[in-house]
This record gives C-alpha cells, structure tokens and sequence, in this order.
C-alpha cells in the first residue's frame, strides 16, 4: 500500500509541521512500515523534506496528476471547506480512496440543535477580540439560518470522500447531526474517528509523579483570546492557595510574558510557580510523565494536542464542559480526567481540587492511562488503524 497526506495550504515545511497532524500522520504511517508521503502546494524549497512532494494548485485539482502519483490512499486535511471541493473530486476521479480529514470539535446548526448552537455562538461573540473579528462571527451567524450560503456547499464537501473523519467520538455525533440536520444522512453514514496523532515520543516510562500542575499552549497576544491567560492564571493561584504542597508550571511561547498577572501574588504562591518558554519535545515528554495534572481553561479548542499529549504520557487532564471544549473533555474518560462543570473560575478550581484528591486517594494510575491513550493517540497506531481498514 502507498498512501499520502494532503494539506491544500502551502505551509512552510518546518520540523515543526511534521510535529502535527498532516507531517506527523505521515510520520506515523512510516513508523508503521507503510510508504507514505505528504503533498502540499507551493515551490520547492532547499530543506524540503525527501518525503515532500511540492506540486501546483492546479495540479491538486487533475485526477490524471494524482494517477502520476501511483498511491492507492489519501488523507485530506481540508477542513470541510467547499473551496477544496475540487481537490477532493479529483482524488476520488483518480480511483485513490480518499479520507476527509474534519479539524473542529464540531459544527454547529441552529437546524441541528438551537441550543447548544446559541450556547456555542453566545460564547463565540462575547469573547474579546478585535471589532472586525466580531463583526465576521455576527456575519456568519446569519448565515448559520441560510444553509444555502454556506452550509449546503460544506456538506456536498463532506460527501466528496470514502470516509469522513472526526478528531473525536463528540465531534463525530455533532458532525453526523450537523449533515443529518441538512438533509444529508447519507454523509453521516461515512463517518470515523481518527484522532489528531501524537507523537510517539510521548510516553510514561514509571517516573515519580509529583503534586504539579501543567499548562501547556502558546502565551502569545494573538493567541490570548483563546487560551485565556487570565482565567488560568486566577484559577492557578486559587488552588495554589489551597493546596500548598502542589506547584505548577505554564510552558509554551511567550509564557514568561505572563508574570505581569502574577505581580499581586502572595511570594509563597508565586514561588511555587514556574512559566517557562517553548522547549524541545523530549523535555516536554519528561515534564508531562513526572506532573501529575494537565489543565486547560482555553476558550474553545478543536482537539488540545497538550491534552493529548499529556495523557499519552501519564498525566490525568482537567477542562470544562462546554460546546467548544467536547474534543478535549473526551480526555477526561476512561478515569483520565475531571470535567468541570462549566468555565468559571470556581468550577475549574474545584475540578483541580477533586482530580487533586484522585490521585492521592490512588485512583489515578499513569501507566494505565499512558496505555490506554497512546493505544488511541499514537501516530503509528492511527495509521496502521487507518490501513488495517483500508487494505
């Protein structure tokens, strides 16, 4: 079998880009034994990698190119979009089956479910950001009532494919509701779960865990909507507070940024806190299998990679129930996590608290949650799932 990875964005090729999804997938399948290569548009570059294959928008989109490439599967990263819809016809003229990949913790219908589809754009619109980003949030919830706009186009997307793949068993339900809703069950007939991969370097190895808390994400000022530095900082100094044999730790681009929050801190809880910049991967790995709890307090996210990553390694995670956190909260099963009940400060301390007594109490136990996950997470282990099913 030979099979390839597809992104339609000319992204830089970076060690970076095959850290994650559509590099690291094709990473896995090599680890698995299986060839694969990655194809992205854009001009060749010195330190592009062998196993990159450079090629034209145009060429995307002609099925005798894709017959040159002599691969018998494709996983397309195209986030549904209907602007790829050609790609994706072109793939399947050429006889290769193709996977959709689908990079959102759901899609949302006011036609599917009012509720949690006000609960959602509620959120979404009263985020802080600039005035034009949410200007373009109010367009679009307009359009949300007008499926012909957009809605209709992203679900003939969908069904251009063998399989549709969600990042998650929630964002696969809401997925299947969203094409039901629009008169499409025929595509939520397709659907699979194929998670976001980790990288196998991700393990638990029986380090000692300690009482210390990991956040992990990017500190950023473009990325501070979403993460919401803020609300994790007061969550972390409440629980601090109340527990004084735990530290914790914030680690991620720019983190050291975030010590202008902490300048009215009591000095015996801000001693027991540490914010570090980016680190290398391997470093990454041993801070995860020697804390004990990941949180995230972010304002939405499609899948977490630090979720992910951290229960792969052992590491037990706490986020809140929200519509736009249901990728991540599906980190917190299989006794990996607590789910708090909502994104309020009080509720995530709480959650800390409880998921603090866990594992004192021995209810947490890392090299059970590493195996569980990694089985689920891995690189290698999704795509040989990928081609056992497809062989």
């Amino acid at each position: 079998m030979k099979v390839a990875t597809c992104t339609p964005v000319n992204f830089e090729a970076s060690p970076r880009f095959f850290s994650r999804d559509t590099g690291l997938l094709c990473r896995g399948f090599q680890q698995a034994g299986i060839d694969c290569r990655v194809i992205m548009p854009g001009t060749a570059q010195e330190d592009d990698a062998a196993d990159l294959v450079r090629c034209s928008p145009a060429e995307l989109e002609d099925p005798l190119w894709w017959k040159t490439m002599g691969i018998n599967l494709v996983v397309l990263y195209a986030w549904a979009n209907p602007k790829y819809l050609n790609i994706a016809k072109a793939i399947r003229a050429a006889g290769i089956h193709l996977i959709q990949s689908v990079d959102t913790a759901a899609l949302r219908s006011p036609y599917a479910d009012l509720e949690t589809w006000c609960q959602a754009t509620i959120a979404e619109i009263g985020m802080p950001q600039p005035l034009a980003s949410r200007l373009r949030r109010l367009a679009r919830t307009g359009r949300d009532f007008i499926p012909a706009l957009f809605d209709h186009r992203r679900v003939e997307m969908m069904a251009e494919c063998d399989a549709l793949a969600a990042v998650s068993p929630p964002a696969m339900d809401s997925m299947a509701d969203f094409a039901c809703a629009l008169g499409r069950p025929d595509v939520a007939k397709k659907m699979i779960v194929v998670p976001h991969p980790v990288s196998s370097e991700m393990t638990y190895g029986g380090e000692m865990k300690i009482d210390h808390v990991l956040v992990v994400g990017r500190w950023g000022k473009e990325d501070q909507t979403q993460k919401d530095p803020q609300l994790t900082l007061k969550i972390l100094e409440e629980f601090l507070a109340g527990e004084p044999n735990w530290t914790a730790e914030i680690i991620g681009p720019e983190a050291t940024g975030l010590a202008a929050l902490t300048s009215d801190w009591k000095q015996e809880i801000k001693s027991r806190l540490t914010l570090t910049n980016f680190i290398p991967h391997a470093e990454l790995r041993q801070c995860y299998a020697t804390s004990k709890i990941s949180l995230c307090a972010s304002r939405f996210e499609s899948f977490h990679i630090a979720s992910a990553e951290a229960v792969c390694s052992g590491c037990s995670v706490v986020i809140a129930s929200h519509p736009n956190l249901v990728s991540t909260a599906w980190f917190t099963t299989r006794n990996s996590g607590t789910l708090a009940q909502s994104r309020k400060k009080k509720d995530l301390v709480e959650a800390l608290k409880t998921e603090a007594t866990a594992w004192h109490s021995g209810n947490r136990q890392p090299t059970e949650i590493s195996a569980e996950w990694q089985n689920e997470l891995h690189c290698n282990k999704i795509a040989r799932a990928i081609a056992d099913a497809n062989s």
